[in-house]
């Protein structure tokens, strides 16, 4: 038999190839490697084994509330037929009145309004005062008792003078008082003058009956005709 004998250059082609296979090998195994996995070897009938420690049974410990007892029933004493019984009884006063007797008649005493100086409005009393019985009246008398003042003539001045006064309790006219704006020229003086003559003419303002002192407003007109 006769042996073949390849020329060097052909061996020196394939050693290339030799190395990538070797390299391909070696890449396998080492990734094998790596992604192997070991489990821990588990004793048979332990996944069955409960740890009784971690199981905690809770009781219901709500306490049932219980009715408090009935109260005691009330003691009972037995009496013998023949016993007497004493039973308290109330004092009667006696309080006979004789047919002759008189009885005497309450009289409830009225209470007398006390005397005051106050002064009361028109509409505070039961009646009010007046001037010879009617304001008319009142009007009469200052129109026939007026004088123009002349220098309110020569003035050519008029208007309405408004007065604020007391009726007292005899009558009487007091604390005269002008209201607004003045107007001079001797209507207020002349105003006040006829308003004082009639002082102890008025018929007083009553209150229960009683005479009281009222407050009075009146205008007076001044008017040239």
């Amino acid at each position: 038999m006769e042996v073949k004998k390849y020329s060097k250059p052909e061996v020196k082609n394939k050693r290339m190839d030799f190395f990538l296979v070797g390299l391909s090998l070696s890449l396998f195994v080492v990734l094998a490697a790596f992604s192997w996995t070991v489990y821990d070897a588990v004793p048979e009938g332990l996944s069955n084994i409960i740890n009784e420690e971690d199981l905690v049974v809770m009781e219901n410990t709500v306490q049932e509330r219980k009715p408090p007892p009935p109260p005691p029933p009330p003691e009972i004493e037995v009496v013998e037929d023949d016993e007497e019984i004493e039973e308290e009884q109330p004092e009667i006063e006696e309080n006979e009145v004789d047919q002759d007797d008189a009885i005497e008649d309450y009289v409830q005493e009225e209470e007398e309004p006390e005397e005051t100086n106050e002064i009361f409005e028109m509409f505070d009393v039961a009646e009010k005062a007046s001037f010879r019985g009617s304001d008319d009246a009142l009007q009469r008398f200052i129109a026939e008792n007026i004088t123009y003042p002349p220098m309110a003539l020569e003035n050519d001045m008029q208007g309405t003078i408004n007065l604020m006064f007391v009726v007292d309790k005899q009558g009487r006219v007091k604390d005269i008082q002008i209201l607004g704006n003045k107007k001079g020229f001797g209507l207020e003086r002349e105003a006040i003058r006829v308003l004082k003559l009639t002082s102890g003419s008025w018929s007083p303002a009553k209150q229960r009956d009683k005479p009281v002192n009222m407050r009075f407003r009146i205008p007076v007109k001044f008017q040239i005709f």
